[in-house]
């Protein structure tokens, strides 16, 4: 089976207290009394503190889109970089004994995409193996590590990198009024993060992919997205998620573990993509899950806000840091994301 060889993160230079982005939003929205009667929402979401690529006046300035963008670039590229040296560094495995790289994204633009140009900083083979993936949304991290784990079971021999970078306020314009744009202002943060996975034939210890699905929910297409402007992206992301996820993404959740021989209270750790603040009610609720299975995600959004799908691997790495998982152990990363789909794996140490 694949394992999860190394894992490592990197954050951008400006780091906010939630208080200061209310703050900053109160000041673009004066004088609008229909969002100013929302941002009370920000003192809702369970998030404390993000990072950003730039500081916070900036963004009320109403940067273009192509500046937005080229921002994307520059901060993202080297935040990729960042986390891949150091996951690299950590693991003890060079550069160019990668075989494959996985890139996702879904906060910004650029062709070639980012893997390309992060490949030739690190040094990585001619030969290497990219695949950008554009579009899984906050499932990213998760759908990355399962099509990464895919490849090493064809292929045991082989390593392959997951990239993951996600530069969420960029998306955000002044001139984007409306309660879901604001909703997105007080969930989402900046990050970046790389997963290490070896084949069964190569050396590195750490927790097993035992098994992965992905699972399109076809009746519920427009749950969350983005739609595209000419001032950028603009959220979607419909009331109904949390009810959907009680309804509908729990029976295929307890169908993927049942099919191992597995039930939920077989799971020792936990990493799910913490959404929002009602999200983790609803895992909480609906999952019957306790305090401490939802713990990881709560402290996850706390410190870094909702990164996309770079929130399951800043879990992931926080969760192998700590030192809580014993060899016996069986996690289960779970994340959720447009088309609806929910990207499922499970760990064993």
């Amino acid at each position: 089976m694949p394992r999860i060889v190394s894992v490592a993160t990197a954050l951008p230079p400006h780091r906010c207290e939630q208080s200061d982005t209310r703050d900053a939003m109160a000041r673009v929205c004066r004088g609008d009394r229909a969002m100013e009667r929302l941002l009370p929402v920000f003192d809702r979401t369970g998030v404390e503190t993000r990072y950003l690529v730039r500081p916070l006046d900036w963004y009320a300035e109403g940067q273009t889109f192509e500046t937005r963008n080229d921002v994307f670039v520059e901060c993202g590229l080297d935040l990729a970089e960042r986390a891949a040296r150091t996951c690299l560094e950590t693991s003890g495995i060079a550069a160019d004994q990668i075989d494959h790289v996985f890139f996702v994204t879904t906060t910004g633009l650029s062709t070639p995409s980012l893997d390309a140009r992060v490949a030739v900083r690190l040094g990585l083979r001619a030969d290497v193996r990219r695949l950008p993936l554009f579009g899984l949304g906050c499932a990213g991290g998760a759908g990355a590590l399962i099509r990464a784990s895919d490849m090493l079971r064809a292929y045991p021999n082989q390593r392959a990198l997951v990239l993951s970078v996600e530069l969420c306020s960029l998306v955000f314009s002044p001139s984007a009024r409306t309660a879901t744009d604001l909703i997105g202002a007080a969930l989402f943060g900046d990050g970046a993060a790389a997963v290490l996975l070896g084949g069964d034939d190569t050396t590195g210890s750490g927790p097993a992919v035992v098994a992965t699905r992905s699972h399109l929910f076809k009746e519920a297409p427009d749950l969350m997205g983005w739609r595209f402007t000419a001032d950028g992206m603009r959220l979607i992301l419909s009331r109904g998620v949390p009810r959907f996820v009680a309804t509908a993404v729990k029976p295929v959740v307890e169908r993927f573990l049942e099919d191992q021989g597995l039930t939920l209270a077989d799971v020792t750790h936990h990493v799910l993509h913490p959404g929002g603040a009602k999200v983790m009610a609803t895992y909480r609720s609906a999952f019957g899950f306790d305090d401490h299975a939802i713990e990881n995600a709560r402290e996850t959004m706390r410190r870094y806000g909702n990164q996309s799908s770079a929130s399951v691997l800043f879990m992931l790495h926080d969760l192998l840091a700590s030192g809580r998982p014993e060899p016996g152990d069986l996690g289960l990363m779970m994340a959720l994301g447009p088309g609806f789909a929910a990207e499922m794996l499970t760990l064993s140490w």
